[in-house]
């Protein structure tokens, strides 16, 4: 009888140790196939905050950054940027060049698809401070209930503005709307992140 009251209690510790990702399913097409790669993995833990799990990842391999789709950007843009920051690094090991990747479900075929995100510049900013366009750009607030584009999208830079509060999911399928209605010449690379103090 102790053998097996000591059975279910390592079965229970053990599957409770078990945790998963729920990445984000987007209607966007993305690269189905990556080899040499390593997967980073940020959870929604169980305090609702970020959890990062990285000890599989590789410095010469490409890597999948598979994100909680319920995570926030405020949480999830300080992870990525000083992982982005180690993978970089100069290195004897790393001889080519090797991206970066978000991981989702594309909704159109069901497969695990992967956006590629080396050419964004992620910015935390503080929600007090005031951004000034400059030149022919023009500033548009995203958060999770509203998008306003211009109609006008000829000879503009747009530079996203998002609302850190908005979560993972909510992110990805912006940036599959601006896939779809911006030219990525008009697309400014940086992206800032708005948070609270």
């Amino acid at each position: 009888m102790k053998k097996l009251i000591l059975l279910v209690l390592l079965i229970g510790v053990f599957s409770c140790s078990e945790r998963e990702v729920k990445v984000p399913r987007v209607a966007m097409q993305g690269a189905e196939e990556v080899s040499n790669h390593s997967i980073i993995w940020m959870f929604y833990g169980v305090n609702g905050r970020l959890d990062v799990n990285e000890k599989n990842r590789i410095s010469s391999t490409n890597w999948f950054f598979n994100v909680d789709k319920h995570l926030k950007l405020y949480e999830v843009i300080p992870e990525t940027n000083r992982l982005l920051i180690k993978h970089n690094k100069k290195s004897p090991h790393n001889t080519e060049p090797m991206n970066n990747y978000f991981t989702y479900v594309n909704s159109l075929n069901n497969h695990l698809s992967f956006y590629q995100f080396d050419s964004i510049r992620y910015k935390l900013l503080d929600k007090t401070k005031i951004l000034k366009p400059q030149g022919d750009t023009i500033l548009v607030n995203i958060n999770s209930s509203t998008l306003h584009l211009p109609d006008d999208k000829e000879g503009i830079m747009i530079q996203p503005v998002f609302d850190g509060e908005m979560n993972f999911q909510e992110y990805l399928e912006i940036k599959a709307l601006f896939n779809k209605v911006i030219k990525p010449k008009n697309l400014s690379t940086t992206e800032y992140i708005l948070k609270n103090n």
